[in-house]
């Protein structure tokens, strides 16, 4: 399934006044509420999820990550890894990253300014020393070591 995203544009109205229409990326029309640029989480009306959408581009540990999540929503989390796929696009786009061009498979409305150095922490188990990863350069699953540091975005 391709997810698609739902964003306000600003838009000139007569006399230099502001308005905000609803612009749509290339998403289910129904995938997401409706937000503003400004807007720091997101609300998925088919999983009920909410996420954060920009976040810091330091990796951070598991627990660390675990923690500032807690600290972002009272409630906050790591996804799943489930959960996270969900997110994912399934076609890339082209964005401009750290001096080069990069795909990345995560909405570029919905979640500006997501970094793909490094994959992003899920909250489910690989094996007894590793967390599942995903990497929204590729879409993939990787294995984190529980002790390596990663991304994170949180949900509630």
């Amino acid at each position: 399934m391709r997810h698609h995203r739902r964003a306000w544009r600003w838009v000139s109205a007569a006399f230099g006044a502001l308005i905000t229409l609803p612009a749509f990326a290339d998403a289910p029309k129904d995938q997401y509420e409706l937000f503003d640029r400004e807007a720091r989480t997101i609300k998925d009306t088919f999983t009920r999820l909410e996420w954060e959408r920009r976040l810091s581009s330091i990796p951070l540990g598991h627990s660390i990550s675990e923690s500032r999540c807690n600290a972002f929503f009272a409630g906050g989390r790591l996804p799943t890894v489930k959960e996270l796929l969900t997110i994912l696009d399934e076609e890339p786009h082209q964005e401009y990253e750290s001096g080069a061009v990069v795909p990345k498979m995560l909405d570029a409305l919905a979640f500006p300014d997501a970094p793909i150095g490094k994959p992003y922490w899920t909250s489910t188990p690989a094996d007894a020393s590793s967390m599942w990863g995903v990497n929204f350069s590729t879409g993939e699953m990787v294995k984190v070591l529980a002790i390596d540091t990663a991304l994170s975005r949180c949900v509630r």
